[in-house]
């Protein structure tokens, strides 16, 4: 047994002397002040029965902060990002141009398309007669077999600047051919538009059988390679903010269904599937009849989304002719620019606000809730629809019913051109000044 030193039991006996002249003064008892509050001798360490330790249950245990999830956009990104879908992926598959794929809906025969599920934008609308048209975006994914392709309309003169994309068309008619030369986003010669009428032939547009308009497909991997010669390579990443994504569900009202009746022709429902997540698109078979799962024959399973962004624009007849049956149909103008009514679906809910698209936005789409917000998307693939201004809207919850207003383009709508001579083979050719 050690024997303490002298020292130190005389200073554990005035201190004991100290603390009990303490414990008298007070009516009940209380927990001494720290000892390094208390003088002590210099010369002599504080001991350690006068310093209390906290035992675990005094402290809790510091709670760890939750996971902040993370927004991404609408004006930058990871560079892992994709800002078409706020997924992350590999830099090299979005540090490349966009392909934006015309894609026929009508005549029915045409369905089941190819390639609409790989898509990572999808654009649906009026084209003529009431029937409907895609545009399909594909930046993330490649696909063996998209189509089949048809020809271009006034709203890709908008859409694809919008995205920073290669047009991939069948063709365009004298008047939508105008349009895009006219807009700044196309350049003659260069990447701007891949079509039959550009002189591409198989690959990357392959026609399945020749003089049926439905037959014309593409491999977006050939598209890429052709692209590559078109001085695609050293653009860079392209510019393609705007659009904000969280896989945090926005307050907004729950709908867990979307009815659009675009024409008495052509009608679809996305039922919000809870389970996945997901919105499940329906559409007619035929005018007024039965709506059935709309599936890809590419990948054999059901179309499906994460969001869908009902958009209201000003709709127009561009008084191009586009469609010569029953007497003849003119084009559809959608002016989406400036800004209009906007709702985004998504998670089952029902977010209200504005789309915006103009100068300050670099003519990017931009979503904004009616706090003047960012409507965030959830990461994940989007179908853009476009209905009109004056549409019909119906919140018959948990179902939101659209009953478009297509306009006249048919009473109004000019002849069809006179075909072009056919050139003469021998003439002498006139050379431009």
């Amino acid at each position: 047994m050690k024997i303490l030193p002298v020292q130190i039991w005389s200073g554990l006996a005035a201190l004991s002397l100290l603390l009990t002249a303490c414990d008298g003064a007070a009516s009940t008892p209380t927990l001494p002040p720290p000892a390094i509050s208390t003088p002590v001798a210099p010369t002599l360490p504080p001991p350690a029965v006068s310093t209390p330790t906290a035992s675990v249950t005094d402290t809790p245990a510091p709670t760890a902060a939750p996971t902040a999830i993370p927004i991404y956009g609408p004006d930058s990104y990871p560079e892992n990002i994709n800002p078409l879908t706020g997924q992350a992926v590999e830099p090299a598959q979005i540090n490349r141009i966009p392909i934006a794929v015309k894609i026929t809906n009508f005549p029915v025969s045409a369905r089941p398309q190819f390639g609409l599920s790989l898509a990572d934008i999808v654009v649906e609308h009026i084209a003529e007669a009431g029937l409907t048209r895609f545009t399909a975006i594909f930046l993330q994914n490649d696909a063996a077999k998209v189509g089949a392709i048809r020809s271009a309309r006034f709203i890709d003169a908008e859409v694809s600047p919008m995205f920073q994309a290669a047009l991939v068309t069948s063709g365009s008619s004298f008047g939508t051919m105008d349009k895009l030369r006219r807009s700044p986003w196309f350049v003659e010669g260069l990447w701007r538009l891949v079509s039959e009428e550009s002189a591409y032939n198989c690959p990357p547009l392959c026609r399945e059988t020749p003089n049926d308009i439905n037959t014309l497909f593409i491999n977006t991997e050939a598209v890429r390679q052709v692209l590559t010669t078109k001085t695609t390579q050293g653009l860079g990443r392209p510019a393609l903010n705007g659009l904000a994504f969280s896989a945090t569900t926005p307050s907004g009202t729950p709908i867990t269904e979307l009815y659009i009746r675009f024409s008495k022709s052509a009608q679809v429902s996305w039922r919000y599937n809870a389970e996945s997540g997901r919105y499940n698109r329906w559409q007619e078979k035929e005018p007024e009849g039965e709506l059935v799962l709309h599936s890809d024959a590419l990948t054999n399973v059901p179309i499906t989304t994460a969001n869908i962004v009902l958009l209201q624009a000003n709709h127009v007849n561009n008084f191009v002719p586009e469609d010569f049956r029953d007497g003849g149909n003119c084009g559809v103008e959608i002016q989406i620019w400036t800004s209009g009514p906007a709702r985004v679906f998504r998670d089952g809910q029902m977010i209200e606000g504005r789309w915006v698209r103009d100068d300050s936005t670099g003519l990017r789409l931009r979503l904004f809730d009616n706090a003047g917000n960012p409507i965030a998307l959830k990461p994940g693939n989007t179908w853009i629809d476009f209905v009109t201004l004056n549409a019909e809207l119906e919140n018959t919850a948990p179902t939101f019913k659209v009953t478009n207003k297509v306009p006249d383009t048919q009473s109004v709508c000019p002849v069809p051109p006179t075909e072009a001579p056919t050139p003469d083979p021998n003439a002498t050719p006139t050379i431009a000044p």
